[in-house]
């Protein structure tokens, strides 16, 4: 008996809440396939053991940017089981699809999905695959590592919470939106407040520290992340040594706001933002010590007492293309 296929659906994301689901469609016609709603993260991880001892070796993943971190976290975790780790495809299905758009499989009918999926159990070596590492966040506030491709803290953090919470409400969390609140608050900072009470673009001690740098004080925001560009094809990016992290801090103040802010809005950023109080580093791993909003892919991770977090690099993994 062949292993089955994996094909994780998050009923709740943008995408499929609106068009419906190609897998689950698909999934009609592959009664072999392992179909998983993903409604809670405990029964995810549950599911995700099962494919492991039933030797799955393809899962396939439709939804935002914050179902595939719950997909590979439950994955990577120790206790799910998986010998090998499977190969992953991502389909589009939320409001922020980041990795899909570097990543991703353009399989827009249950038709293409389910052909693509039959040749790739067919024919799987002949089919192309990119490998990729993801950013692992670890704290004891976490039952697992929390695996994923975009981290920030901060006034940025803040901001994505505040998109999504006061601008657009949960399910709204597109590249354009987020733009467009992060504009609005570069433009008129003092008038945009959280639900504290208190202005997003304000000062966090943070501290942070690496093989070759470190930086503590008071800061407005800071990002990592593997993936060669953002959304909007932003690359606040400009660290020159060859690491698979890419870290970009901002002291507080940023000095000249407005003129940093378009730099990096027009691809201008580089080492002329030193200026700014921003710097950028290619690294291995950061150790972090904040308290703040911590935000990875568009989901907030709970802040432990200590307020320490450890981030690094998972090993390659295996994107079917």
């Amino acid at each position: 008996m062949s292993a089955p296929v994996g094909l994780v659906v998050n009923p709740r994301s943008h995408a499929v809440l609106q068009k419906g689901s190609v897998l689950e469609a698909a999934a009609g016609n592959m009664p072999d396939a392992l179909l998983v709603r993903f409604d809670t993260v405990g029964q995810l991880e549950l599911q995700m053991a099962g494919l492991a001892r039933q030797g799955g070796r393809q899962v396939y993943v439709e939804g935002g940017d914050g179902t595939l971190q719950a997909v590979l976290t439950a994955s990577l975790a120790p206790r799910t089981g998986f010998n090998v780790l499977p190969e992953f495809a991502i389909l589009p299905g939320g409001s922020t699809n980041l990795a899909y758009k570097i990543l991703g499989l353009k399989l827009k009918t249950p038709e293409a999905a389910l052909d693509y999926i039959q040749q790739r159990a067919r024919h799987g070596h002949r089919l192309a695959t990119a490998r990729h590492q993801a950013l692992v966040i670890d704290s004891r506030s976490l039952a697992n590592p929390a695996i994923g491709f975009l981290l920030s803290t901060g006034s940025l953090a803040r901001a994505m919470i505040y998109t999504q919470q006061e601008l657009h409400r949960e399910g709204h969390r597109g590249s354009l939106a987020i733009a467009g609140a992060l504009a609005r608050l570069m433009v008129w900072p003092s008038r945009h407040l959280g639900r504290d009470g208190q202005p997003l673009l304000r000062p966090s001690p943070l501290a942070a520290t690496a093989s070759h740098f470190s930086v503590k004080g008071d800061h407005a925001l800071s990002l990592m992340t593997t993936l060669p560009t953002l959304s909007l094809r932003l690359r606040p990016y400009w660290g020159e040594e060859i690491a698979p992290i890419a870290f970009t801090h901002a002291s507080w103040p940023i000095r000249g706001l407005h003129t940093a802010l378009l730099k990096v809005m027009t691809g201008q950023a580089g080492r002329n933002m030193i200026r700014h109080g921003l710097v950028s580093h290619r690294v291995d791993g950061v150790g972090l010590e904040y308290k703040g909003p911590v935000m990875l892919d568009g989901e907030i991770l709970p802040t432990p007492e200590d307020g320490l977090f450890a981030v690094g690099v998972t090993p390659p993994i295996r994107f079917m293309r």
